[in-house]
């Protein structure tokens, strides 16, 4: 980029790329469009020698990074907002080209010849339970919620009158009583009315279309991250209160982790799509947390017993809150289905 020889701003005469009085970068953008375009994609996206030590420090290193950036040695390493804003869109495009759906109900059936008498019993007494059903072929019909399920455009399958049945119910039983109730109280019982039914009607969809759920989810999903991350800053900084550390570096941290996080979905996207099968989800999450654990310590210095009792803090109160919000966007999505 071509460097100007005074200030557009201020006029002050230039001795490099920035204004010694004002601040502002010293560039003629008096250029082609394209040109521009590709000064933007390498200022977001760049790759140079910071992007391979970052990711050096990032996963060799658990915490590294988040110790150099808060101790000032940052002109080698990458803004930590920008790490989390690639790793996100890194997820999002990886479930694009694998056609995983991240989240999918999925219908299995099993001869009832095979299960213990009792567990059938159980099954006929629940005949409002749309989960699982009998149905006239014999066999029972099982509805599960998996994780990452390779799923191709126009695959749908219908719904049995079981779970036709059961979202029906579920439709009615949000029918709203406003006899007696005062007008305010009356717009909320149509409001919850109105989105139970949206909801009801999404799952229904959501059954026989497993696509049409992560639509609305991935919209809902970085506006709930970007909900948790400050929030587990928070929780950091109530287990880390003395020495004093300041919440800004709480957040570095925070950003830092949940970088990692995105990048090891993308690679569990990946080998789900390569093995057709998300069953060692389990062993991702125990690394992630081993990973935790590792970069608490190198970051605040405590001892072992100690980083592991904030450790297990910290993630039984986060495991609450995501829990809730998860729950929350997952209802949020099913009413936009």
């Amino acid at each position: 980029m071509t460097v100007l020889p005074a200030c557009a701003n201020c006029g002050t005469a230039l001795n490099g790329p920035y204004c010694s009085n004002c601040g502002q970068k010293a560039s003629d953008y008096h250029r082609p469009f394209w040109w521009i375009f590709g000064e933007f994609l390498d200022s977001v996206f760049g790759y140079d020698s910071r992007t391979f030590r970052t990711i050096w420090l990032l996963f060799a290193e658990p915490g590294e990074f988040t110790r150099r950036y808060n101790a000032g040695q940052r002109a080698s390493l990458l803004p930590p907002f920008r790490l989390f804003l690639i790793a996100t869109v890194v997820f999002f495009v990886t479930l694009q080209l694998t056609g995983l759906a991240m989240v999918a109900f999925k219908t299995r059936t099993i001869p009832v010849a095979s299960l213990p008498p009792e567990a059938v019993e159980a099954i006929k007494k629940k005949d409002n339970n749309a989960q699982v059903t009998i149905e006239a072929d014999g066999k029972v019909s099982v509805v599960t919620i998996e994780l990452f399920v390779p799923v191709h455009p126009g695959d749908h399958k219908p719904m049995s009158e079981d779970q036709k049945r059961g979202v029906d119910e579920v439709r009615k039983a949000f029918d709203a009583d406003t006899k007696n109730a005062t007008p305010d109280e009356a717009g909320w019982l149509k409001w919850i009315e109105a989105k139970g039914k949206r909801i009801a009607e999404g799952y229904a969809r959501a059954l026989t279309d497993p696509l049409k759920l992560n639509g609305p989810l991935n919209i809902w999903l970085p506006r709930l991250m970007l909900v948790l991350v400050p929030i587990f800053a928070l929780l950091l900084a109530l287990v880390h209160w003395w020495p004093r550390v300041y919440l800004i570096e709480h957040l570095v941290f925070s950003i830092h982790i949940h970088t990692v996080v995105f990048v090891a979905l993308s690679l569990v996207a990946l080998a789900a799509a390569a093995l057709g099968d998300s069953g060692f989800l389990w062993a991702v999450w125990l690394l992630l947390i081993i990973y935790l654990w590792m970069a608490v310590y190198r970051v605040y210095g405590r001892s072992w017993w100690l980083t592991t009792l904030k450790v297990v803090g910290v993630l039984m109160v986060y495991s609450v809150v995501l829990m809730a919000g998860l729950g929350v966007i997952f209802l949020l999505a099913l009413s936009e289905v």
